[in-house]
């Protein structure tokens, strides 16, 4: 056997707390997180790196919902997703800012934790098929 080898310690390729296959076999599987918070996330932590001082979920009726960010004054496109897409995200940040039931316009604010660091969003609606105005809020 080689003396620097020690049985005991996990070997490199295998994930932390794991000292052979059998325990990489036996682990619980992790919960695959929901796709359209996960979109939102990703958007919000993308425009936080950006500095973004708007973020603007364009309006429903187009074909295609558009995404915009404006950094220095400056409006730049992020992405552009089917409307159908549009309406899932648009519920989920009402769920995410917990709005309130009633009429338009609606306002909140949505927290998104990354390890250690919170950003917090402040969610503007006017309508359900109107743009939806995300804000960073500073603390």
């Amino acid at each position: 056997m080689n003396p620097f080898v020690n049985p005991k310690k996990r070997g490199v390729s295998l994930p932390s707390g794991c000292k052979n296959l059998v325990d990489v076999l036996q682990r619980p599987k992790r919960k695959r997180g929901d796709p359209i918070r996960t979109f939102i996330r990703l958007l919000l932590m993308q425009a936080h790196e950006h500095r973004a001082t708007e973020l603007v979920i364009g309006v429903a009726p187009a074909p295609d919902s558009t995404v915009t960010e404006k950094v220095e004054g400056t409006w730049y496109h992020v992405s552009a997703f089917p409307s159908d897409f549009r309406s899932q995200v648009v519920a989920e940040l009402g769920r995410m800012a917990a709005l309130p039931e009633g009429p338009f316009p609606k306002e909140g604010s949505i927290c998104v934790r990354l390890e250690s660091t919170q950003f917090k969003w402040k969610l503007r609606m006017a309508s359900l098929d109107g743009e939806c105005v995300l804000t960073p809020i500073i603390e």
